[in-house]
């Protein structure tokens, strides 16, 4: 996969509403799983499904406490998804 898909593919999994949802949380700290699942609102297991693709693009990591926080590249992918929504920008 290029880099070019591969940032795609990022920018269009971070844009999902409910994963937006969680790395939003994110950015102002780390969070336990029940944490965001709560505010996430919506049921545990599609939470779980949202979070595992979050952990398995690399923008989100689950430390040896359980706190999930914000990688780098989801703190710069969240920026550009961020960007994309202040622009209007329908890119999908």
């Amino acid at each position: 996969m290029s880099d070019k898909e591969s940032n795609f593919k990022e920018i269009q999994a971070a844009n999902y509403p409910t994963r937006k949802a969680i790395l939003s949380n994110l950015k102002k700290g780390s969070k336990t799983p029940d944490e965001l699942a709560k505010a996430s609102k919506v049921n545990k297991k599609i939470f779980e499904d949202h979070l595992k693709i979050l952990v398995d693009l690399g923008l989100v990591k689950t430390a040896d406490n359980k706190q999930i926080s914000l990688t780098e590249r989801g703190k710069e992918i969240l920026g550009y998804v961020e960007k994309l929504d202040m622009e209007n920008i329908d890119w999908t």
